[in-house]
């Protein structure tokens, strides 16, 4: 009842006209991304933010990078996406993310992308298996999108869902025949999509420990999810998998047993003691520094199945004595400002950069992220939509990043007056750019070498304005530039009217201008 009273004052707010929330447009192409505003309060990381922005507008719903000024710097194919961010695969950095099919009760059933530094895609990890769906329909590939995690083994871990039938007769509500969402995980040949290890946890863990109300299971489509997984990653002697709806942590042998649980609460008996470590409705763990005697968890704690839950949502750093079975929070990361409870999605993220001990949290499905040094203080604060749920992101990643895309830049030409021009120019992924130099160029065939540059204007976000007054050529170039280091072209643009008069600086935002070059 409270959950539906929450969503009736959602709607009545936007019946009464409150604004939404504000997104970006340019003139170069058909990208929208939601406004992303930044408040720094303290030194930050270096890097730029990976947001796999979900639920925004059609043209704002794409895997996003943006600088630390908020502007968008990359944005891919607009449609659903999850965990969005870069990895090592042979030993360099790629960009993945996962995108899929809708279906009901699930994600939907997808691939994984990924790409190289120029935004090519040269791997699409899939997955086939004999699969139950609730639409009944068969898909190209079943990967969940809750995890596509790359090994140092240059293999891939994903996520999957099966709608499989068991007996919970022995638990209350539960049935002979009942129809559950088993989890399972698959570990993945990259270059083959060759299934190299698969586990599902109905055949490893009791349905019993499951934190959630036995509910339906009469029919396929209203399977009771008893485990949820949502991330899978690898360890020393196997894999480490989260399981949401157990709220616990599974540590995975390589022969499939299972070799110990670390549950959040006191009621999934797990084989840690632990006075202060207390978690709910997790996601994104993963393990750092481990050895045989102890290892490191962090993890999102969400602490809510619902918005109305009192939370709050929070990052958590474990410590795990591996010897004496013991366990104690290390960090648990709040906003004294800000209270924030997010029933779904969200991740933790150490951010490995010169300042040492920096970490960023995302806070799902509430539009938010930020980032703490090591002493637990926010030093940057971000959100792009409203805290109603006009955006989110399942997982908000910080790295560095180069990028060279393998298309070329793109100018858009508007005339405002017979007199001038206005040009918009943009290069979609680029990162290492500074300045524009434009080129004039005596026909649409000609190349660059056959140009005069006309001026050099300063990179100015994603999309750079300039005005051209009374120039005298009809066609142009635009050069994209580190320094004098040119680093991609547009094609030949044909500006229309040829005038007599020089360009001149307009603003002060013409760099240089090389007059004898016009004579």
């Amino acid at each position: 009842m409270a959950y539906s009273l929450f969503i009736l004052s959602v709607l009545l707010s936007l019946t009464r006209g409150e604004p939404d929330w504000p997104k970006k447009s340019f003139r170069t192409g058909n990208w929208q991304p939601p406004h992303l505003s930044l408040g720094e309060t303290g030194e930050t990381d270096p890097g730029y933010i990976f947001i796999g922005v979900r639920k925004s507008n059609k043209a704002g719903t794409a895997p996003t990078i943006f600088d630390n000024n908020g502007d968008m710097v990359w944005q891919g194919p607009q449609r659903e996406n999850l965990d969005f961010k870069t990895q090592k695969l042979f030993g360099q950095d790629v960009i993945t993310y996962w995108d899929a099919q809708p279906d009901l009760r699930v994600l939907g059933y997808g691939a994984t992308h990924i790409l190289d530094s120029t935004y090519k895609e040269i791997y699409t990890v899939t997955l086939r298996d004999d699969f139950r769906t609730p639409s009944g329909k068969n898909f190209d590939s079943f990967i969940d999108g809750h995890e596509h995690y790359i090994t140092p083994q240059n293999t891939m871990l994903v996520s999957a869902l099966n709608f499989t039938q068991t007996d919970t007769s022995h638990l209350r509500r539960g049935t002979l025949n009942m129809w559950v969402l088993d989890s399972l995980f698959y570990e993945i040949d990259i270059k083959t999509n060759n299934v190299l290890f698969k586990w599902d946890a109905l055949s490893h863990i009791p349905i019993s420990k499951s934190s959630v109300t036995v509910k339906g299971g009469k029919w396929l489509h209203e399977a009771w999810d008893a485990y949820h997984i949502n991330s899978v990653t690898s360890a020393k002697y196997g894999y480490l998998v989260n399981f949401r709806h157990i709220r616990s942590i599974f540590y995975i042998n390589k022969d499939g047993s299972v070799r110990w649980q670390l549950s959040g609460d006191n009621d999934n008996h797990g084989d840690f003691q632990s006075n202060n470590v207390s978690f709910a409705w997790q996601h994104d763990v993963r393990v750092h520094n481990e050895t045989d005697e102890s290892l490191v968890l962090s993890l999102y704690n969400n602490a809510a199945m619902d918005h109305t839950d009192p939370g709050p949502s929070t990052g958590l750093v474990i410590y795990v004595d591996l010897v004496n079975k013991k366990a104690w929070r290390i960090y648990e990361l709040i906003d004294p400002t800000d209270h924030i409870v997010s029933a779904t999605q969200g991740s933790f993220q150490f951010l490995h950069s010169p300042r040492a001990g920096h970490m960023l949290v995302g806070y799902g499905s509430i539009p938010k992220l930020k980032e703490f040094d090591g002493n637990g203080n926010v030093v940057l604060r971000g959100q792009f939509g409203k805290d109603t749920f006009s955006a989110n992101a399942y997982r908000i990643f910080k790295f560095p990043w180069r990028g060279t895309p393998h298309w070329d830049p793109v100018v858009s030409v508007n005339y405002t007056t017979s007199y001038t021009t206005d040009l918009y120019i943009s290069w979609n992924g680029a990162t290492d750019y500074d300045n524009w130099a434009i080129f004039s160029v005596p026909s649409r065939n000609s190349t660059l070498l056959e140009g005069k540059r006309l001026l050099v204007h300063e990179r100015t976000g994603f999309e750079t304005h300039v005005l051209l007054e009374n120039i005298n050529t009809r066609f142009i170039i635009a050069v994209a530039r580190d320094g004098e280091r040119i680093l991609g072209k547009s094609s030949i643009v044909e500006l229309g009217q040829i005038n007599s008069v020089c360009p001149v600086l307009h603003e002060g935002r013409l760099q240089t201008l090389d007059r004898d070059m016009l004579k």
